[in-house]
């Protein structure tokens, strides 16, 4: 859990500041298909070279799909009284005053130190400015209105949603205990989804399913293999 954590505290800041998060690992031990959707290099790839993140209405996307899912949830403590830590990048500043800082300075320069009066000026230059000022002023909003992932998840535009990127960002924070059945329809989702790569590290590769007694043989056999390995949505975090 708390690797599933760190990684979407990281694509959350990601859609911030443009951050990167990335992970090497490519070990495995059989290699099956894998689906790569457009929204893929959010989890595993690299933020700064991304051109698919800095579409405006990609952006809102995630936003929305974040809402929906609920943003308390996704964050934890991120927005805490905790400076913030990704990797080898140190922020010397809170989550929350991050993003107060940078509402406080878009399209007021004279407010802002060169960090903030760059990081709009690369947004302007790719023309998400707006875009990413209305996506901070929303979790501004729900922090300090107190709004419950309930709240937001009313708030939520369902036309806006990837339903894939929901389910997948769901089976990582699941609402209730893990049990056989919850881990079985996890494993479905993502083999309905052709995530086979994926599906055969919750098997064999997650430490949190490591205690499901199913049969791992017979749903393995229902997996695609492939040729080549896949870099997978979902990598082994057991080494």
């Amino acid at each position: 859990m708390g690797n599933a954590i760190m990684k979407f505290k990281m694509i959350f800041i990601g859609l911030c500041v443009f951050l990167t998060s990335c992970n090497s690992s490519t070990e495995t031990r059989k290699s099956y298909i894998e689906s790569k959707p457009s929204f893929f290099e959010l989890h595993n790839g690299k933020w700064l070279t991304n051109k698919w993140i800095r579409q405006p209405e990609n952006l809102f996307r995630i936003h929305e799909t974040f809402k929906k899912v609920g943003y308390n949830k996704i964050l934890g403590s991120l927005l805490s009284d905790d400076e913030l830590m990704v990797q080898d990048i140190y922020i010397k500043k809170r989550g929350y005053q991050l993003i107060d800082s940078l509402i406080l300075t878009y399209k007021q320069p004279d407010k802002g130190t060169l960090y903030f009066n760059e990081f709009w000026a690369r947004r302007m230059k790719e023309r998400n400015d707006s875009a990413v000022f209305i996506i901070l002023k929303d979790i501004q909003y729900s922090y300090r209105s107190k709004l419950s992932s309930a709240d937001l998840q009313l708030r939520a535009n369902d036309s806006e949603i990837n339903d894939t990127l929901r389910q997948l960002i769901e089976i990582e924070f699941p609402n209730d205990t893990l049990t056989e059945k919850t881990a079985l329809n996890d494993f479905e989702t993502l083999r309905k989804f052709g995530f086979h790569q994926s599906a055969y590290n919750l098997l064999f590769e997650t430490y949190k399913y490591q205690d499901i007694k199913w049969d791992k043989d017979s749903l393995e056999k229902t997996l695609k293999q492939n040729d080549k390995f896949i870099y997978p949505w979902f990598i082994d975090d057991t080494k």
